[in-house]
């Protein structure tokens, strides 16, 4: 009886220990393997096996738009093991920037990538959706920065390939692939908008 119970044991671990090394991957998505905390090797979607305890799926850190019971969206980050090869828009909170002429504009910014390189955006940079935002932004004042308030107004198609052209660039070596960037809204302060409806009329 007692040897029983043994083998039970011994079957339920190995079918436990074999299970653990079974890892699904879904379509559009990856993992990044380590082998004792050394890289081996980068899953394809579908199923794929690995060695259980000397191979751990590597987390990154990734960002998702959540509702909350009141109705209100937030954004949340989280560390997830699987790494989405999708195109992903983010949508940057509403930041003051001041043009060449010392206005300070309102701007409201998305951008649009995609991750190329599994394998450099986990590690070339340890946070790459924060890296990602803070360089957005960073650009976004540079590149207005250079321009009157008129320019910024009308020039807008000029300014989101310019970003991107410096983004891309600069995202290459963390594997990221800058597709488009889209200004949606420039408001300048309350003072000028009244000053320019004015213009306008007359």
């Amino acid at each position: 009886m007692q040897g029983l119970i043994i083998v039970l044991f011994i079957a339920i671990f190995v079918i436990i220990f074999v299970a653990s090394g079974i890892k699904i991957v879904q379509q559009a998505q990856t993992m990044i393997i380590e082998r004792l905390g050394k890289y081996n090797r980068t899953l394809d979607s579908g199923i794929n096996i690995i060695v259980p305890i000397f191979d751990q799926a590597r987390p990154i850190y990734w960002r998702y738009k959540e509702t909350d019971i009141s109705g209100s969206e937030y954004i949340k980050q989280v560390l997830t093991k699987k790494i989405d090869l999708r195109e992903q828009v983010f949508d940057f909170p509403r930041q003051n920037v001041i043009t060449k002429d010392n206005v300070t504009i309102e701007i409201d910014a998305m951008l649009y990538f995609q991750i190329t390189d599994p394998v450099k955006s986990t590690y070339e940079i340890a946070n790459l959706p924060n890296a990602i935002e803070k360089l957005t932004q960073t650009t976004l004042r540079n590149v207005l920065g250079e321009l009157d308030l008129d320019e910024c107004l009308v020039s807008r198609d000029v300014i989101n390939t310019k970003l991107r052209s410096i983004l891309d660039e600069a995202t290459d070596k963390w594997g990221v692939k800058v597709n488009r960037v889209e200004l949606q809204d420039i408001t300048p302060p309350a003072d000028i908008q009244k000053a320019m409806e004015q213009q306008m009329r007359a």
